[in-house]
This record gives structure tokens, sequence and C-alpha cells, in this order.
């Protein structure tokens, strides 16, 4: 397992004083709640990933209760499984009124989800990393423009060994720690977070959530265990906070591109300043956006009047 974690908090007795919810937010960056997510929903999720290792990949047996690794080779198991992305998993899982309402009462106001999703189907790991934390980032640092705040939503039993999300409580308020002079994914130091900063819960269960704010430093850990991590990203924003650009990319220029909504196109300018972001997070540099962008991705993007403050692919 990785080194050891303080625990996270359970906030489950703040759910009906939402200013409280917001003061947790601000102060330490996260709220954790135990069992508040609908079973039914919860366990339609979970057959979908069950039915992706077993049918599809083979790696778990057939009338499990729990995600055990069958032996099969892992050591080419996709890190995003195609088989989930497109789906439209996600999708149905928030728009169920029974979890779309829950984070309705968390936010305070009517809420929008923003299409960028992340399916966790993590194998065991063959050992132990060197950095238990490596990946540590800040959303927002990559998402000028999009406010959101990120739901984890564990789909099975993730122990310490299992791995699952670890984040640094507090460390929300120092800023962005991200080295702005090391691209192009302008990782954040190792140093730049004490081990005993970290935390995580000693299990997550299926049915909790965490949810956390986009300066809030978090790290997926290493599946030590011998079950696969079954786990979700997924993002809201209020519907009163600036919306990004939805759409499909239709045309892209010398500093500038166009994106189809549902409202109609919109040209964007882009600039240095702009943060054209790869899937992995990285930044492509404005000068190859011509050769790199594929007209009909889908695509979104956060700005400031017509300038694009950042441009990055839909996900999920």
């Amino acid at each position: 397992m990785a080194f050891p974690m303080k625990e996270l908090e359970v906030h489950n007795d703040l759910l009906d004083d939402h200013e409280a919810m917001e003061r947790q937010i601000r102060e330490e960056g996260y709220l954790f709640f135990r069992g508040v997510l609908d079973p039914e929903a919860v366990e339609a999720v979970r057959e979908k990933y069950f039915s992706i290792l077993v049918d599809d990949y083979g790696v778990v047996d057939p009338g499990q209760d729990v995600p055990v690794w069958n032996g099969t080779d892992v050591s080419d198991f996709p890190i995003k499984v195609p088989e989930a992305y497109g789906s439209g998993t996600w999708e149905k899982f928030t728009s169920d009124p029974r979890i779309h309402g829950f984070f309705e009462k968390v936010m305070g106001e009517p809420i929008s989800w923003i299409p960028s999703t992340e399916y966790r189907l993590n194998p065991p790991a063959p050992a132990d990393p060197e950095d238990w934390v490596a990946g540590r980032h800040q959303d927002g640092f990559f998402n000028e423009g999009i406010p959101f705040r990120t739901c984890w939503v564990p789909f099975a039993e993730i122990d310490a060994d299992c791995g699952g999300l670890a984040i640094a409580p507090g460390v929300n308020k120092r800023g962005y720690l991200h080295d702005r002079e090391n691209p192009p994914k302008y990782d954040i130091p190792a140093d730049a977070i004490k081990e005993s900063e970290w935390a995580r819960p000693e299990v997550y269960l299926p049915g909790d959530v965490l949810i956390f704010g986009e300066d809030t430093p978090h790290a997926g850990l290493v599946n030590r265990s011998k079950v696969f991590r079954l786990s979700m990203d997924i993002r809201f924003s209020a519907k009163s906070d600036p919306q990004p650009v939805v759409g499909t990319l239709s045309a892209v220029g010398a500093g500038w591109l166009t994106i189809d909504t549902a409202d109609g196109p919109v040209r964007l300018t882009v600039d240095e300043r702009s943060y054209l972001r790869l899937k992995d997070g990285a930044q492509l540099p404005v000068s190859e956006m011509e050769n790199f962008l594929q007209v009909g991705e889908k695509m979104m993007a956060g700005r400031d009047g017509d300038r694009a403050l950042v441009v990055r692919p839909q996900k999920g």
C-alpha cells in the first residue's frame, strides 16, 4: 500500500446546511459523503463495468460479486477502456433524477454536467511505484474558463491496497502549484505537497462520493490489490456559472477555430495565452493547431468573450 495517509472526514451531517458545505469546500477543498447515491443507479454502472471486464476482456470470471482478477495477462489492458467511452454510461447515470437531485442539493441550485468524464477500470499493477502520488494535479489549472466541481465515484469496494483517489485537504488555499516553467504538462513538483498532507478514507464503498474543487490537489493511487478498481470521474457546475462552448470542431485556421454548438457556430480566437489541451492534459503549441486538431472532433472551450482560454476534447 501507499505511505500512511490521514483519514478523510465524512460530511453527511452537512447535507442540510448548504452554507456549511460551501465553507468546507472553501477551507478544505472537498466534501466526502457515505452511502448517498442511489443503489440502483450505482448498480447499473457496476454491471456495465463487469460486462466489459468479463465479456470484452475476460479478465474477471463470470458470476463474481467482486471484480477479482483471474490472472489473465493485463500488460496491454488499456488505460482508457474504449468499450466504456462513448457508451452513454455517464449520461444515463447523471440523468437519473435520484443522482441529479443529490448533486443539485449539494450545489444549492440547478446544475449542468460538463462533458469531461473518465471511466476507471484499473487493473492490478505489477510493482510498487517510485512515487505513490505521481500525476498529482489540480483540475482548474488545465481548464481556465470552465468552472466545475469534480466528483469521484467508486463502484466497488476500494481499500488502501486497491488505491483509489488521494487528495490534499487544505492545500487548495495555496493556489495552483503546477510548475509553469515545465511544459507541456506543467507537473506539480514532488516536494510541493508533503506526504503528511495527503488523505483518503480507510475504504471507499459503492454509494460514496468525493466532491472537490478545481484547486484541490489529487492523485490516483496505484492498484496493488488482486481486484480491478472501478470508479468514475464526473463533473458539474452551477447553471449560473459561465458555461463552456460545447460541440463539434467544424473549422480551424491560423489563430482561430469554430465549434458548432446546439445554438449555432461559435468562432473563437486562439493565441499564445490559450491552453490547447491534449487528451493527456499536455499543452499543444498554437503553431501546431492547424495540423493537429481534426475537424469533426467533439470539443469544448472556456472563453473570455471571443478569445479561447482553453480548448480541449470532450471526454466520456
